[in-house]
């Protein structure tokens, strides 16, 4: 071999091996990589762009990654083209399998040997867990933020009924006494409900459950815990006892807890009622079972109803529609019971008429919820 052809020989596996490692930086990088022409047609794509999006031969990318039918009104692509600029922008995709991603997007020139665009390439860098982690931070903070506000308002009712019950003593007026008293009673409960809740949702618990529990029971305990409260607003509280759910296997003490949150979210909505025309509201708790045999327990009030622009939040965290009144705790509690028994929470709501909300749980056997544990 001549030293000519063995030099050429060099160079071609020198040449080889840098498109091998070219390849195998393409494929590892942990990003989205496509490279696309003018017409933004897929060129190259490495394995996490194949194997998240709908990627066929000729493939437009606006059609594999975006399932639109045009370009996108400001593409990245079409503006590097255009300046030969690097550009950025935060976009939001749904893979193949239905999955949305909160990605970081850049787009930047590839030249050839005469230094003109002959193709960019889109480099895509998930930030999905992130915009979680920074949904999350402002959902606690809106939290906390309500909390304190609502936190704020009962030591301000406490103050006032210690101050009440004060200005009874020094007068020996028994009747003011009881008044401030029952005032401090009011918010001492008022607290303790709040931080049950918030015990009950930051710590992992596994429920106690227990056979023939009789769900019927339960209502009635509820009803008859807030029965005074419920007369004072003439609010009508009752148990509709037509069609009862047979006994089953539930955690009785969570069923308990999910339904006085159900029952104090329909009074606080009965009582912050602005339509003058209701001289008194009803709520009705039922429960029954579906056709599958499973449990529903029903809360229905005639209460103002949800406004339609919010109806979509009401199952977001700490979603609440008292303002500083509230802090959405309650409905957190609610979804984890029903979680807890593998069930659900659902709504129907009329502006004007009220809302009943419903929770579906499934009867489940010993053994397997034995097995559900194991896992």
């Amino acid at each position: 071999m001549t030293p000519e052809a063995a030099k050429f020989d060099s160079l071609e596996r020198e040449l080889e091996q840098s498109r091998r490692t070219y390849k195998q930086l393409f494929e590892a990088v942990p990003s989205h990589i496509c490279v696309l022409d003018r017409e933004l047609r897929i060129l190259e794509f490495n394995e996490l762009y194949r194997r998240d999006f709908d990627v066929r031969p000729g493939a437009q990318c606006f059609e594999a990654c975006k399932q639109r039918r045009t370009a996108c009104p400001e593409c990245l692509v079409a503006r590097t083209f255009q300046d030969g600029s690097t550009h950025s922008s935060e976009e939001t995709l749904t893979t193949r399998d239905g999955r949305r991603l909160d990605l970081v997007v850049h787009s930047m020139p590839i030249r050839d040997e005469d230094d003109r665009i002959s193709a960019v390439m889109e480099v895509f860098t998930d930030i999905t867990e992130v915009k979680r982690l920074q949904h999350e931070l402002a959902l606690m903070g809106r939290a906390v933020a309500g909390m304190a506000h609502r936190i704020k308002n009962i030591l301000m009712g406490l103050e006032g009924g210690v101050f009440v019950a004060n200005t009874g003593r020094e007068a020996n007026d028994e009747e003011t006494m009881a008044q401030g008293w029952d005032m401090v009673e009011r918010n001492v409960k008022t607290i303790s409900r709040l931080v049950r809740d918030l015990l009950y949702c930051s710590k992992e618990r596994e429920p106690e459950f227990q056979a023939d529990v009789c769900l019927v029971e339960i209502l009635k305990e509820v009803c008859a815990v807030y029965t005074k409260r419920t007369a004072q607003d003439r609010i009508q509280l009752v148990v509709d006892e037509q069609d009862t759910a047979t006994p089953g296997r539930f955690d009785p003490d969570g069923v308990t807890n999910l339904v006085r949150n159900l029952v104090t979210n329909a009074i606080d909505a009965c009582r912050f009622d602005p339509d003058p025309a209701k001289a008194e509201h009803r709520i009705v708790l039922r429960c029954r079972n579906d056709e599958r045999g499973a449990a529903v327990i029903e809360v229905e009030d005639n209460g103002p109803g949800i406004p339609v622009d919010i109806v979509e939040k009401v199952f977001v965290d700490f979603f609440s529609t008292k303002g500083t009144e509230g802090t959405g705790v309650g409905l957190l509690v609610v979804q984890k019971v029903a979680e807890e028994h593998g069930g659900c929470v659902t709504f129907s709501t009329e502006e004007g008429h009220g809302t009943t909300f419903r929770v579906k749980l499934p009867q489940v056997a010993a053994n397997d919820r034995d097995r559900e544990r194991q896992r």
